[in-house]
Parts: structure tokens; sequence; C-alpha cells
């Protein structure tokens, strides 16, 4: 059977990267797990802080790299979920996405709620953690057609 895709998309692909992380700790292997920028015209750039919060819970962190939003191959996944701060994001979520696989998960941007580094690493470990529990509130569903 061929693999499944799911991309998590997000501003500057920091969330993102973070849910494709978790995500793939649960060891999928009839799904491709990816993660995309949606900012136009950026370069995503790597902020290192979501990263050194994932290493204080994973010590050996899979290899992720950095990807802007490229609306074919997004619209080409199985399931596309948008990670974004319900309060200052929502509508800067692509319009082109097919409706009927996009989830929306309202998940806080650090780098929209404080400008303090030491707030912003605060917020990041808050949102590491409920990231996790997204992902593994979607175990069942990466599983089921495979159980």
């Amino acid at each position: 059977m061929s693999r499944q895709t799911v991309y998590f998309i997000s501003p500057h692909q920091h969330r993102g990267l973070m849910a494709e992380i978790w995500a793939n700790r649960l060891m999928l292997p009839d799904w491709e797990i990816r993660s995309a920028a949606w900012t136009q015209g950026v370069q995503p750039d790597f902020n290192e802080m979501p990263l050194e919060i994932m290493k204080e819970i994973i010590l050996d962190l899979p290899p992720v790299e950095a990807r802007s939003y490229n609306p074919q191959e997004v619209g080409r996944a199985d399931l596309i979920i948008a990670l974004h701060d319900g309060e200052f994001e929502d509508g800067d979520i692509p319009s082109d996405l097919p409706s009927q696989k996009l989830l929306r998960w309202n998940i806080r941007n650090p780098e929209l709620r404080s400008n303090d580094s030491t707030e912003q690493w605060a917020l990041y470990q808050e949102i590491c953690d409920e990231i996790a529990m997204n992902i593994k509130n979607m175990e069942p569903y990466f599983r089921a057609d495979y159980a």
C-alpha cells in the first residue's frame, strides 16, 4: 500500500516542526510526515528555540528540514494540519488549501505573544506539550487503516 502524507503547516514552520517531530515519534511506517512554512516570499527560518526545547525532551531528534509552502505539494497531502494562533493568525492560513483535508489547531505563537526570550521559552515549552497531546490524540487516526 502506498504511503499517506500529513503536512503540518505554520507561518514560519516552528510549531509545524515541533508537530513533525512528535508525529515521527509515533513511528508510522505508512505515513510520510512533513512540515512547511506558509509565509510566502520568505525563506523558512530556523528559530533554534523550539528545537532546543524539543531536545530537552527527546535526546535524539529526527532530522528535520526547513521547507517553504508549495501549494501543489501540500494540496496532494492526505491530511493538512494548520497550526495557527487563533487570535493573531487565523486569517493568514492559505486560502488555497483543500478544506476536506484541512484541520486547524489553535496553537499560540510565542513570537507574537511576547518579545521577551524568557517568556517565549516558557510559551514554547507549553505549546510543545499541547502539540504532543494533539499528536497523541491523532494516533488512532494515523493507525486506523493499518491496525
